[in-house]
């Protein structure tokens, strides 16, 4: 039993259970009276010991939870207010951050306000300064447009005097290789020798107290052809029975000294054909690429490869119901081409006669009115003929309306009289020269000629995939037409102005220094 007992004392001796070190002193004592008792009890007894010995040790058990516990308990609390106050801390931080971040936005917004404020500020002001800089400059573009207007004017006023001069000095010149045409119609002709329609005046703007009054002196209305593009309307007169056109035109005018009035003027081709036609279709026609508007007034077109990749629109203003020429326009439908139009306007105002194909000036202003109408910013024309009131008044219009008139100055030879419409005072007219720089043989010459170009020996389509070497003013014509497509862009009459000084000023001086009746301002390359 002793050794039990101390086996038991060295078991609790080396129990791994922490304990106190009053707790162990209580356990020596213990164990030693134990010891002692059970030294002097028997085994009954022994064995309330180890009762108590067990309830001693649930009763240690029981200190250290809750000391445990009391230590966890404090531990939680400690835990629970350090979270606190790092919660406390957080909220506090948070707060912070967001009232910092409130300010920065405020101060961003602020900012960017006070930068809109100042960049509408820069914004007006730079409008403003644009606003003043473009009246200034459309002021200076008005000031030169005057400006060129009036050197216009008086050189147009001194081409007329110059015109009017020459056609006195003059009794024959181009009008001797007119009075064949349209002789089949048994034509008239003025005192210049120019064919006309016989027994027939044509009058413009005519109004109802006119018509009355010519009604009254015994004119018939023919025709009545609106020109809504050009604002006008163009009225054909029958005369009176018996009474030729000159005498119908000297009475409508003594009737109606106010109204606009002239005869109906012929106008034929300058074309003569020449060189000869190959069968090799296009190959020698080079084309320029190019989106170029023109429009031509001349014959018709026919179908031909060299036109195979342009937008062709074209009109028939010559009232006929024969067969329509087409040479000419297919040659100068070929050349507009090769220059870069991509878009040609093509009206035919020529009908077939006996001898060669002839127009009338109420046709050539029917066609510009098309032209108008359709926008076209540059017009080539290639004929000739005499000066007419109604021609000069509606081609003034389409140029003041912004439109280029670009026309062969003619082939009548160095002496004949000037040729219109390119004598006239808004068109550009042009002549001829070959390869050389020399002028073409039968070119007219006079102060109305403008520039010269290329139109000697020059490669261009003909009817049937054909083409043909063809010289003459008509085909040194569609060069400069296109060169002034390329120059003007739209068509503002400022723009016109602009882009005919150009021309004049870029031309290459030929013959006599400064403008001469030769070739004009020079030669356009």
């Amino acid at each position: 039993m002793i050794q039990h007992i101390a086996k038991l004392g060295r078991k609790r001796e080396t129990s791994p259970v922490p304990i106190s070190h009053s707790s162990n002193a209580l356990t020596r004592v213990k164990f030693t009276a134990i010891l002692a008792v059970a030294l002097a009890v028997g085994p009954a007894q022994l064995k309330a010991f180890d009762r108590e010995d067990r309830a001693d040790k649930a009763m240690e058990a029981s200190i250290r939870a809750a000391e445990r516990a009391s230590r966890d308990s404090a531990r939680a609390s400690e835990d629970a207010a350090r979270a606190d106050e790092r919660t406390q801390i957080d909220d506090i931080k948070t707060a912070e951050e967001t009232r910092i971040q409130e300010i920065k936005a405020n101060t961003e917004l602020s900012k960017a306000e006070a930068d809109a404020q100042e960049q509408a500020a820069k914004d007006a002001a730079d409008a403003e300064e644009q606003a003043a800089k473009d009246a200034a400059d459309a002021a200076e573009d008005a000031a030169k447009a005057a400006e060129d207007a009036a050197k216009d004017a008086a050189d147009a006023a001194e081409d007329a005097a110059k015109a009017a001069e020459d056609a006195l000095d003059d009794s024959h010149g181009s009008s001797e290789s007119m009075r064949d045409l349209a002789s089949e119609e048994s034509p008239e002709f003025d005192n210049r020798g120019f064919p006309v329609r016989r027994g027939e005046i044509v009058g413009i703007d005519v109004d109802e107290k006119s018509m009355a009054i010519a009604v009254n002196a015994g004119f018939t209305v023919i025709d009545r052809a609106q020109l809504p593009a050009l604002g006008s309307e163009v009225i054909r007169f029958a005369a009176p029975n018996g009474m030729d056109s000159a005498a119908a035109l000297d009475l409508m005018r003594s009737t109606d000294g106010l109204g606009s009035y002239d005869l109906s003027h012929f106008y034929g081709l300058l074309f003569t054909p020449q060189g000869g036609v190959s069968a090799k279709g296009s190959s020698n026609i080079k084309a320029k690429s190019g989106t170029l508007k023109i429009g031509m007034i001349d014959t018709g077109v026919a179908g031909h490869k060299a036109l195979s990749k342009l937008s062709l629109q074209t009109r028939d203003f010559s009232g006929s119901i024969k067969t329509v020429p087409t040479e000419h326009g297919t040659a100068i439908a070929s050349l507009l081409a090769s220059e870069g139009a991509a878009t040609i306007y093509s009206a035919n105002i020529f009908q077939s006669g006996v001898g060669r194909p002839y127009t009338s000036a109420d046709a050539i202003v029917r066609a510009l009115d098309w032209m108008v109408q359709q926008q076209v910013p540059v017009i080539n024309i290639s004929l000739a003929g005499p000066r007419n009131k109604i021609l000069d008044t509606l081609v003034g219009k389409a140029s003041r309306m912004g439109h280029v008139i670009v026309a062969a100055a003619g082939n009548g030879g160095p002496t004949a009289a000037p040729a219109y419409p390119a004598a006239l005072p808004d068109v550009v007219a042009v002549t001829a020269v070959d390869k050389d720089l020399r002028v073409y043989r039968y070119a007219n010459q006079g102060r109305y000629v403008r520039v010269a170009a290329l139109g000697v020996d020059v490669t261009a389509a003909a009817p049937g995939g054909k083409t043909a070497r063809q010289s003459g003013t008509s085909f040194a014509t569609p060069h400069v037409a296109a060169w002034m497509a390329r120059c003007t862009g739209s068509k503002s009459p400022a723009t016109r102005l602009k882009c005919i000084k150009r021309l004049e000023a870029e031309a290459r001086d030929l013959g006599e220094p400064g403008r001469d009746a030769v070739y004009g301002y020079g030669f356009i390359s």
